[in-house]
């Protein structure tokens, strides 16, 4: 069991930190205040803490304990708390630290993919998903996808640049100078055996070929608004 009281959140004493994990998990909704209560300790704005730690059996226990579905609040929450660069620890010390239940987790994402509502959920699923799997940017990046807008950074000139996924034209803007005229995104196409090969498999594989478009068109070269430095999109997500 965790000391919690030797352990912090982003408010400071995790000491609150059991009765928070209760309150969550006997609520009647996947979201609202009881779980916004532990997203804002455990994972404020990506960052994590010793807390967010040692609460990762506890959220995979409440996530096994959940009904069969395409969301778990509790999988969610420990998808981004393992996939987090920013906190106390180096991130493959958590992942072998909690192991199993990082290896029980991502058998939970895999199976829901094919429980979720809509292509947003699914996006939400699949990078659950690559959180446990270690999946490289995907574990962080990937909802961008849903919000039809991806931010990148040019790798030569660290220019903030914004992908429109939105639309048939996929173009790439200087997120922060609207005088600069976009630039349009070359094709591209996973290399087998990647990261990238997995995620348009599992997107084909459960019917979601928008998500599988979307996914391809991120494989995509770009020159940048700003510089004109040739680049891969890959290379500049965060």
């Amino acid at each position: 069991m965790a000391d919690w009281a030797t352990l912090e959140h982003a408010y400071g004493s995790a000491r609150d930190v059991p009765d928070l994990l209760a309150a969550a998990e006997h609520a009647s909704e996947e979201t609202g205040p009881e779980w916004d209560n532990l997203w804002i300790r455990l994972c404020h704005q990506g960052t994590v803490y010793t807390a967010s730690y040692a609460a990762i059996p506890a959220l995979a226990a409440m996530a096994t304990r959940h009904a069969p579905a395409g969301y778990v609040a509790a999988l969610q929450l420990a998808a981004s708390v393992i996939a987090s660069q920013d906190g106390p620890r180096p991130a493959a010390d958590v992942r072998r630290d909690y192991a199993e239940h990082v290896a029980d987790l991502r058998a939970l994402a895999e199976s829901g993919l094919a429980l979720v509502d809509d292509d947003t959920e699914f996006v939400y699923g699949l990078q659950a998903l690559m959180a446990f799997e270690d999946g490289g940017v995907w574990q962080r990046c990937l909802d961008h996808v849903a919000d039809g807008e991806m931010p990148m950074g040019c790798p030569a000139c660290h220019t903030t640049l914004v992908l429109d996924l939105s639309s048939d034209a996929c173009t790439l803007a200087d997120l922060h100078d609207g005088s600069v005229p976009p630039t349009s995104l070359g094709p591209g196409r996973a290399t087998p055996g990647t990261v990238e090969e997995r995620l348009l498999a599992l997107a084909t594989a459960h019917g979601r070929d928008a998500v599988a478009a979307q996914v391809q068109r991120l494989l995509g070269q770009a020159d940048c608004p700003r510089c004109s430095h040739h680049f891969t999109v890959t290379d500049a997500l965060y």
